[in-house]
């Protein structure tokens, strides 16, 4: 029963305040209609919206008259001099006058005033468009007078141009005179100045060409001095055969001059004993004939050392004969040697020459380096030939396929590798040029091996590469070793990889004692850094 009377409460209640709503909402709508508003804070923020974080669109005064549109909580939405924003409604900031009129005459108002206001912008639109207008009139007459003024310029420019022209005509006419005047003598000059460069030229391929007949007149000179050496060396160990031969054979002498000097003692003693009276007194007729027999063999033997001292007496005056036959040859040899090394040393002195010469005159470098790209050229049609060369038959081939050993492939020699392959800028004057193969710096004398097994195409001299080999590897792939100071291999001859083929050297090399070496597939070169190891 409370609990219904409860409810019945709370319905009466509800209906009450449905029949006061409108007259509340009526009273404060009368109280919250639009009006105008004075400006009562010193300077006063009119934001975009009805929030601080608002950007500011215009800044009010103290006194300045608002037209209020609209209600927004704690803001009022106002409108000043053709614009529309919000300000916080408080009367330190806004003293507002609230109209008497309802809302629909304040609103008609309102949109009365903003009709005016559209005019007014539009009448403001209008005079400053009237005022663009005539300031594009104003600016189109000056341009036209600019216009004017840039085609008299221009006729007077043309006129001026045409004047010069004429003037430069007669200048010409004359100095065409002048030079027809001078044309034999600068005609006789120009010659002569050809003449001069092909001399010059002439006198630079000759430079270059002299430093390739050094380098192969050195390489013979050095070839001859290994000879020497060798022959030196054979004939030293001769030397020393035939001194331990006439040693022995003087012993030999000297024993047997002993055992002949006892004998002729013997002899001496038996003759004055008599040798009858050794026979004598054998004991039987046996001991008689073994005494006689005896004394035959001893007597046979006799004669035997002394032929046998005879001859050796001849033939340690043979030996001594050829020991110093074999001495005075050896004099001549080092005789011939040092001149040898003499003549080499003033080559190698005048190669180092040559070669300073090239690295600081501009034109003899250009030329060394063109003589590089014509002996590189030289090379590939070499290659290519090789190539394609009927070869002599041989039984034996290569061991296993090169190609299964990129990257695997020990060091041709011992040493550091200075020039890469590929393209690179040569000498102080950056001339660009390009690498077939890599330079490996090491000590003159270095054993250089094979880095596979082949069999060798090329072994000898070639311009501006020095002594040089080229070994076929099977498959159309190829080595090449250059500079070398000594080949141990010669053509047709098949090489074990790791086998000493020839030695290093400095022939025909601008850097000193190196090995070139190039990898070469179908005739085309490869960077051999690819097929060589980490070793």
């Amino acid at each position: 029963m409370l609990s219904f009377s409860k409810t019945i409460f709370k319905i009466v209640i509800f209906i009450s305040c449905l029949f006061l709503w409108p007259a509340t909402s009526s009273g404060l709508e009368e109280i919250r209609t639009p009006g105008k508003g004075v400006i009562t804070s010193p300077s006063l923020n009119v934001r975009s919206g009805p929030d601080r974080n608002q950007s500011v669109i215009q800044i009010l005064h103290k006194g300045d008259e608002v037209q209020v549109l609209s209600y927004h909580g704690e803001w009022v939405k106002i409108s000043c001099q053709e614009k529309t924003g919000y300000i916080r409604n408080r009367e330190r900031y806004v003293h507002i006058e609230h109209s008497s009129e309802s809302p629909q005459e304040a609103e008609k108002d309102i949109e009365a005033q903003k009709v005016i206001e559209a005019e007014k912008a539009v009448e403001a639109k209008k005079a400053v468009e009237a005022k663009k207008a005539i300031e594009a009139e104003k600016a189109i007459e000056a341009e036209k007078a600019i216009e004017a003024e840039k085609a008299i310029e221009a006729e007077k420019a043309i006129e001026a141009e045409k004047a010069i022209e004429a003037e430069r005509k007669i200048e010409a006419e004359r100095k065409v005179h002048e030079v027809k005047e001078k044309s034999k003598d600068i005609d006789l000059k120009i010659r002569k100045h050809e003449t001069q460069i092909q001399n010059f030229s002439n006198e630079e391929t000759s430079i270059i060409n002299g430093l390739d007949d050094q380098e192969l007149a050195l390489n013979r000179i050095n070839t001859q001095v290994r000879k020497i050496r060798s022959d030196l060396s054979s004939l030293d160990e001769k030397v020393r055969k035939i001194t331990s031969d006439s040693i022995k054979l003087q012993q030999q002498i000297r024993v047997t001059e002993e055992y002949i000097a006892k004998r002729i003692s013997a002899l001496y003693k038996l003759n004055l004993i008599g040798p009858m009276h050794i026979l004598a007194s054998a004991d039987s007729v046996y001991d008689f004939i073994y005494r006689k027999f005896a004394m035959e063999r001893i007597l046979e033997y006799d004669d035997q050392v002394l032929a046998r001292h005879k001859e050796n007496k001849k033939k340690l005056a043979m030996v001594l004969g050829d020991l110093d036959n074999q001495k005075k040859e050896k004099v001549i040899l080092e005789s011939d040697l040092s001149k040898q090394v003499q003549i080499m040393t003033q080559k190698r002195s005048r190669k180092k020459d040559l070669l300073k010469d090239i690295q600081n005159k501009k034109t003899l470098e250009l030329a060394a380096i063109d003589s590089l790209k014509q002996a590189a050229q030289a090379l590939d049609q070499t290659i290519l030939s090789l190539h394609v060369e009927p070869r002599k038959k041989t039984t034996r081939k290569p061991k296993s396929p090169f190609n299964e050993f990129k990257g695997l492939l020990k060091m041709p020699v011992k040493g550091k590798i200075i020039s890469f392959f590929g393209p690179y800028q040569e000498g102080k004057y950056k001339v660009l040029n390009y690498r077939s193969g890599i330079e490996i710096k090491a000590e003159r004398g270095e054993p250089i091996q094979a880095v596979h097994s082949g069999i060798v195409l090329y072994s000898g001299w070639f311009k501006s590469y020095g002594n040089m080999m080229i070994i076929d590897h099977g498959e159309h792939y190829y080595t090449l070793y250059a500079h070398a100071e000594e080949l141990f291999k010669s053509k047709g001859d098949y090489v074990e990889a790791e086998e000493v083929i020839a030695t290093v050297g400095d022939t025909a090399s601008m850097t000193g004692s190196n090995l070139y070496f190039e990898v070469r597939h179908r005739g085309e070169p490869m960077n051999p850094l690819s097929w060589l190891g980490d070793s």
